[in-house]
């Protein structure tokens, strides 16, 4: 009997060591991946800069210095999450996920789709946080995938233009099985199951409508003129589990957008022909695409607004730090205050 417990002593040393270990590694690839040297500027008073745009260099800054701990397990979600990102924002992606993983009851398998910019050896170091193995589908697989689907113009815009990468992988990834494609500078603050119905009945595809929304107007008038109509439709969350839309008008408006490849409109304008013809929108509550408050001292909170997630655009990715910042110390404060939330 005391063998036994001695066994078992040494085992839980060992056990809790090389989780020592994987929580040391994992913590030092973060940091030394996405460590950001601070610029002192950012504290000088009268340098002009916005106050909103220098809050949000600040926490930028102070998240690439703190790394999330592997997280435990949680129930599975029967649906792909699918997103992809370049090197360069791997710190917006994981900030993004982490909202996802505080904010969701269950989750979904997630696969990330990488631009060529990283390897998923590379990956795997930094995210290895993440409770369940994350899939890395490289840019060539997406292009294997639509030729495979008879779709050698949509192959060509895959190697041309980082906008013709997200539109295959939807487009390919969503013919096997249910996906919700996000993309990665969206922070969510709360569980959207309720507003994503079940995922066996994703087989049109859903978008959430914005205010205001560019699109490629010679491509628009050529195939779905309605585009150009509100409520305008933002691509930066799809769901679907089927066809996005016909595979004639599909090979017609890739071979428009090919000659334009660092236009990202004519990928939104394609989106949202195949909302406008066959698909749905999401209720209005699953994701604030507005820029109001993009400088203001106090942003919206998206809490209060009841709505699940916000999507951070371009010149507003300052405001995507500001909010992530607030949820790490929220996730910080109802851990140590409140361990049974």
């Amino acid at each position: 009997m005391t063998m036994l417990l001695c066994v078992g002593e040494i085992l839980e040393r060992v056990c809790r060591r090389r989780m020592e270990e994987i929580l040391d590694m994992t913590k030092s690839a973060q940091r030394k991946a996405l460590c950001r040297t601070f610029a002192f500027g950012l504290l000088r008073p009268f340098s002009g800069m916005n106050v909103s745009v220098r809050l949000g260099e600040i926490a930028h800054n102070i998240l690439s210095h703190w790394p999330i701990p592997p997280q435990p397990s949680k129930p599975t979600a029967h649906f792909c999450y699918l997103t992809m990102c370049d090197r360069a924002h791997w710190l917006m992606l994981r900030e993004s996920l982490f909202s996802l993983y505080r904010s969701w009851n269950s989750l979904p398998e997630i696969t990330v789709v990488s631009d060529g910019s990283w390897t998923a050896n590379e990956f795997a170091e930094v995210f290895a946080w993440w409770p369940t193995p994350i899939t890395v589908l490289m840019r060539e697989e997406i292009c294997l995938s639509a030729l495979v689907a008879g779709f050698p113009e949509l192959a060509d815009y895959v190697r041309e233009s980082i906008w013709g990468l997200e539109l295959a992988t939807v487009t390919t990834q969503a013919k096997q099985r249910p996906v919700l494609y996000a993309d990665a500078d969206i922070l969510w603050f709360r569980d959207p199951a309720p507003l994503l119905d079940d995922p066996v009945s994703w087989d049109k595809p859903r978008a959430p409508r914005e205010s205001n929304c560019h699109q490629r107007r010679d491509m628009a008038l050529r195939h779905c003129p309605k585009v150009l109509e509100p409520p305008f439709v933002n691509a930066g969350i799809v769901a679907l589990h089927g066809e996005l839309m016909s595979p004639e008008i599909l090979r017609s408006m890739v071979q428009d957008a090919l000659p334009h490849p660092l236009d990202s409109s004519c990928q939104q304008t394609i989106i949202a022909t195949a909302i406008k013809l066959g698909g749905e929108f999401f209720p209005d509550k699953l994701s604030l695409v507005e820029f109001d408050d993009v400088h203001r001292f106090r942003s919206r909170n998206m809490k209060t607004e009841g709505y699940y997630s916000r999507h951070y655009v371009n010149w507003m990715r300052h405001l995507l730090y500001r909010d992530a910042l607030r949820l790490r110390w929220r996730s910080v404060l109802s851990r140590n205050y409140f361990p049974s939330g």
